[in-house]
C-alpha cells in the first residue's frame, strides 16, 4: 500500500512541474498580447494625434493665405489682378473649410467660423465674376473686402495661439475626440484647449451678413518635368548618388525604402546612416529613377548654438549647390528656427531672376552642414530659356503701378501661374505704411500679374 501511495504521488509530482509551466507560458502569453495590444492602440492614438495636428495645421496655413490675399486684394490696381486675387480667396477658404472639417470638434463649436469661410468664399466669387468682365470693385465692396480681412487677421491669431499649445504639449486631440459626441458640452469652461477652441467661434461676434452668390471652379494643368536628366538609373546607381551627395566619408550605411512610385517624378527612397552617429540622426533621402538627381534630402538630428551668421551661411549653401551641379543659382528669401536656416535659391539667367527653377536648402547653423534640400520647383521646371526684349521699358512698367506703394527697389523675372505657364515681368518691390509688397508687371503687355506680400522678422523674410 505504502509503495502504492509513494508511485502515485510521484506520479503526481511529475504531472505538477508540467502543469506548471503551462500556467506560466499561459501568463506569459496572455501578458505578450496584452502587452502588444496596448502598443497597437497606443500607437493608433498617436497617429490619429498627428492626423488631426497636421489637418489642423493645413487649416492654419489656409487662413494665413487667406488673410494675405485678402489683404492683397486691397492694394491691386487693376480689375484682372483684383480677379485673380479673389479666385485665390475662394480657393484658400474651401481647403481651410475641408482641413477644419478633419477636426474632432462638434459642428457647434465653430459654427460661426465654418459660417466665416463659406460667406468669404462665395462672396469672392461673386466680386471675381465682376472683376473678371473688367469692373473696377465700389467703395463699398471694397469695405466689405476690409472688414472680411480684419476677421481672416483675428481667425489667425487664434488658430496660431492653439498652434502654440499643440507645440508646448498642452493640447491634445485625443481628449477632444472622446468629448466629441458630448456636442456643446465639449467647451467647458475650466478646459483649456475646449475653451480655446471655442474662443475661435468669438472671433465672429460682430460678423455681418453679406449677400452673395454662386461657386466658382479652377482648374490646374498636370506639370511635366523639364529638368529631369535622360539617363534612367537602377538602385544600386542610385546609392552610389546618394553617397557621393552625403560624402562618402561619411556614410555608414544607406538603406532602401519603399519607393515612390506615384506622380511625375518617380523616386528611389533611402534611409542614410552616418558614421559615429545614432540611428535616429539619420537621413532619409529621395533620387528620381530618370535622371538620378536628388529630389529631396532631410537629416534628423539635434542643433547646437548658432556659429554662423547668414551671409556664411548662404556662401556655404551656394558652395553645396555649386559642387553638386546646382549652377548659377541666386539666394532670394530665407528663414531661421531652430539652429537652422532655409534658403530659397532661384535660377539666374540673363540678369532675370528665374522663380519656377527653386531650390530650397536647410543649413545647420552650428556647424554649416547642409542637412536638408528639396529640388522639385528645380526638377519640373528647369531648361535654359529664350528671354525676349521686353516690349515695355521699366519706367513705363513702374506706371504701371498702384501709386500709393514707395518702390524700393526693381528688376527683372520670370514668375510661374496657377497653370503652369510663365510670365516675363519687371519685379518692383515696394512699401504701403509697414508692409512690403513685390509686384510684378508684365514686360510684354503691361498687365499686372501677381502681387507679394513680405513677411519680415528678425529670423527671415518670406513671401505669400
Amino acid at each position: 500500500m505504502n509503495n502504492y501511495t509513494d508511485k502515485r504521488d510521484r506520479r503526481r509530482g511529475s504531472w505538477s512541474v508540467p502543469i506548471a509551466i503551462i500556467a506560466i507560458l499561459a501568463l506569459f502569453g496572455v501578458g505578450t498580447w496584452g502587452y502588444y495590444q496596448n502598443k497597437q492602440l497606443t500607437a493608433l492614438r498617436i497617429q490619429n494625434e498627428n492626423q488631426y495636428n497636421r489637418a489642423f495645421l493645413d487649416l492654419t496655413n489656409y487662413v494665413d493665405d487667406l488673410e494675405v490675399l485678402l489683404a492683397k486684394s486691397l492694394v491691386t490696381s487693376t480689375p484682372k489682378s483684383t480677379s485673380a486675387m479673389l479666385e485665390e480667396v475662394w480657393r484658400q477658404s474651401n481647403l481651410a473649410q475641408e482641413n477644419m472639417g478633419q477636426l474632432p470638434v462638434s459642428p457647434p463649436i465653430l459654427e460661426k467660423t465654418s459660417n466665416y469661410l463659406t460667406q468669404v468664399g462665395d462672396l469672392a466669387y461673386a466680386l471675381n465674376t465682376k472683376t473678371l468682365n473688367g469692373t473696377p470693385l465700389s467703395d463699398e465692396e471694397y469695405e466689405n473686402l476690409s472688414k472680411l480681412h480684419g476677421f481672416a487677421v483675428s481667425l489667425k491669431k487664434s488658430l496660431h495661439g492653439i498652434e502654440e499649445q499643440i507645440n508646448a504639449g498642452k493640447m491634445n486631440w485625443s481628449k477632444a475626440t472622446e468629448r466629441a459626441a458630448k456636442a456643446v458640452s465639449v467647451a467647458k469652461s475650466n478646459d483649456p484647449q475646449s475653451s480655446s477652441i471655442e474662443n475661435i467661434d468669438k472671433n465672429f461676434q460682430e460678423y455681418p451678413s453679406l449677400i452673395y452668390d454662386g461657386p466658382y471652379s479652377d482648374h490646374m494643368l498636370n506639370a511635366k518635368p523639364l529638368g529631369l536628366k535622360s539617363k534612367k538609373v537602377n538602385v544600386e546607381e542610385a546609392k552610389k548618388i546618394v553617397k557621393k551627395f552625403i560624402g562618402e566619408d561619411r556614410v555608414q550605411e544607406i538603406q532602401q525604402l519603399d519607393s515612390n512610385e506615384v506622380g511625375k517624378i518617380k523616386t528611389f527612397r533611402f534611409k542614410v546612416l552616418y558614421k559615429d552617429s545614432t540611428d535616429e540622426q539619420g537621413a532619409e533621402i529621395d533620387i528620381t529613377q530618370q535622371g538620378g538627381q536628388v529630389y529631396w534630402m532631410l537629416r534628423n538630428r539635434d542643433f547646437g548654438k548658432d556659429t554662423l551668421n547668414m551671409d556664411e551661411a548662404k556662401k556655404k549653401a551656394i558652395a553645396f549647390l555649386n559642387k553638386n551641379g546646382f549652377k548659377n543659382m541666386k539666394d532670394t528669401y530665407y528663414q531661421k528656427t531652430d539652429g537652422t536656416a532655409v534658403i530659397s535659391y532661384a535660377y539666374f539667367q540673363d540678369d532675370t531672376m528665374i522663380y519656377p527653377d527653386l531650390i530650397k536648402v536647410k543649413i545647420a547653423l552650428d556647424n554649416g552642414e547642409i542637412v536638408g534640400i528639396e529640388s522639385k520647383g528645380y526638377l519640373y521646371n528647369h531648361r535654359t530659356r529664350e528671354i525676349p526684349a521686353p516690349k515695355l521699358t521699366l519706367e513705363q512698367a513702374r506706371n504701371q503701378i498702384n501709386k500709393k506703394l514707395k518702390i524700393l527697389s526693381q528688376g527683372k523675372a520670370i514668375i510661374p501661374t496657377d497653370f503652369n505657364t510663365e510670365k516675363y515681368c519687371y519685379e518692383f518691390i515696394g512699401e504701403i505704411g509697414e508692409r512690403h509688397f513685390i509686384i510684378y508687371i508684365n514686360a510684354m503687355t503691361g498687365a499686372e500679374e501677381d502681387i507679394l506680400m513680405l513677411l519680415e522678422d528678425d529670423n527671415g523674410t518670406l513671401t505669400m
